[in-house]
């Protein structure tokens, strides 16, 4: 298991793959650790796809309870401290890479297992959950 910081409110989902939540009293932008669904609408330099729609509609139900946005726990690919993480653990965009777990299950790993992403590896294979993950993505293809 990486480090963890539990209980975040998701303020905004941006699309499939990409979500917001509020951490130390800012917004903080998730780019989601080894998936990358389709673009919607709106995003600027990947043309859009109908399931760039489908993925980003599918995650603000999941994100959803009861027309309010839900809490989440986050997890890094190292044990580092969380203040190491917090710098450590971004993209070229400034978001936070990690994993985003809701009411235990592991929303990355769904992205994958029900084939709204490949197990996507070009920066490089989860540590966490590489056998996880791969055997997620044959089981989609199947």
């Amino acid at each position: 298991m990486g480090t963890r910081i539990e209980n975040l409110q998701v303020t905004k989902i941006a699309d499939g793959d990409t979500i917001s939540v509020s951490l130390e009293g800012k917004t903080e932008s998730l780019r989601l650790a080894c998936v990358d669904t389709e673009e919607k609408p709106g995003s600027p330099k990947r043309p859009h796809t109908k399931a760039g729609v489908m993925a980003s509609a599918m995650a603000k139900e999941y994100f959803s309870a009861s027309n309010t946005l839900v809490k989440v726990d986050i997890e890094f690919e190292t044990d580092d401290p969380v203040d190491v993480c917090l710098v450590k653990h971004r993209d070229n965009h400034g978001r936070l890479l990690c994993y985003v777990h809701k009411g235990g299950e592991n929303y990355n790993l769904k992205l994958v297992r029900e084939g709204w992403s490949p197990y996507f590896t070009k920066y490089g294979r989860s540590r966490l959950y590489h056998q996880v993950f791969t055997e997620a993505e044959a089981q989609a293809q199947a």
